[in-house]
């Protein structure tokens, strides 16, 4: 029989001494004062095999709840009921075993030619670096090197009845160094002008979409997680505002935005300029195998698995955490 998973998972990585005893003070302390929110927590983490192996690879999962997630607007009991409906769906869809390793090393999705011939390849990653701000991270890497990212996680929305299925961006994220905007530019020529950060975002739009969301939050430049220590250390941060309204998604009263979900719209070339419509057309079709490569992807890493439920105890406890508007 497997161990419980208890606090101490967050620990396993850390050896005896003074720093592994602060954490221990840290988790506990924090574990008290949020009660609820652990048990449901912890209710997950032992409700599937796939949760001691996402643990082994990154201990500091168990950190998730306590911390900001996502959002600065989400309260702890949020954070639970979000991560409990994420691994539910990831579950559901026969994705656990793909969250495993991605969080070892990048998962290569599919991969499309740009108008030059050279590949651009979709990865898949989680529990990376950037695990306050989503749980899966989609990659677009070309010529060995991260091009652009996004990350997100999947919840349910509870003002709906019955509950609807949404996706959360927490980061949008591209290349750093000194050639970054050189290398973006090219990217763009030979996407056929498509920018990659909206080629990346369109993508978890039609992923959402086809998996059942009808929703998207996006979070807001005041509200991004690692706000703080980005301005502490000095680094450029993006105006995610500008590029969300840039979408057309509407600001929330909360900082964060709205987008709805959508199927890809089919192209109308008559409204295009007629010396424009070529690459119109190009850029269309890029989308549409960027977005099939993605999704048969995820299909063939795709492994049935029996739900014990998730823990039906902890999706009732869920309930009583997250009120109506907790999370949409």
């Amino acid at each position: 029989m497997t161990p419980a998973i208890t606090l101490y998972a967050g620990l396993t990585n850390m050896p005896p001494g003074l720093a592994r005893l602060r954490e221990l003070l840290k988790l506990k302390l924090r574990a008290s004062l949020q009660r609820r929110e652990t048990r449901v927590w912890l209710q997950l983490l032992n409700s599937h095999p796939v949760f001691p192996e996402l643990l082994r690879a990154y201990p500091r999962m168990m950190h998730k709840v306590y911390r900001h997630y996502l959002s600065k607007t989400l309260s702890c009991s949020q954070r639970v009921a979000l991560l409990v409906d994420h691994y539910r769906f990831i579950l559901q869809q026969g994705w656990g075993k793909l969250m495993v390793d991605a969080a070892h090393q990048p998962v290569l999705l599919g991969s499309v030619p740009g108008k030059s011939g050279e590949l651009y390849h979709l990865h898949l990653t989680s529990l990376s670096r950037m695990d306050r701000e989503g749980e899966m991270v989609l990659q677009l890497v070309h010529g060995g090197e991260m091009l652009y990212a996004v990350v997100f996680t999947f919840f349910g929305c509870r003002t709906r009845a019955p509950m609807e299925l949404g996706v959360r961006i927490g980061c949008l994220q591209g290349p750093k160094g000194e050639e970054s905007l050189r290398r973006v530019r090219e990217a763009t020529r030979d996407l056929h002008g498509m920018r990659p950060k909206f080629l990346m975002l369109r993508l978890v739009r039609q992923l959402a979409w086809e998996h059942g969301c009808r929703n998207m939050i996006l979070v807001g430049n005041d509200n991004r997680t690692v706000h703080h220590s980005a301005k502490k250390y000095g680094r450029l941060m993006a105006d995610y505002d500008s590029v969300w309204q840039e979408l057309g998604a509407r600001q929330r009263g909360d900082g964060d935005f709205d987008l709805p979900c959508e199927n890809l719209p089919p192209l109308m070339l008559e409204e295009i300029a007629s010396k424009k419509r070529s690459e119109a057309r190009k850029r269309h079709e890029l989308t549409v195998a960027m977005s099939a490569s993605l999704c048969s992807g995820l299909d063939n890493h795709s492994v049935a698995s029996a739900l014990p439920g998730v823990a039906p105890a902890a999706n009732d406890s869920l309930h009583q955490l997250a009120p109506a508007a907790a999370v949409a």
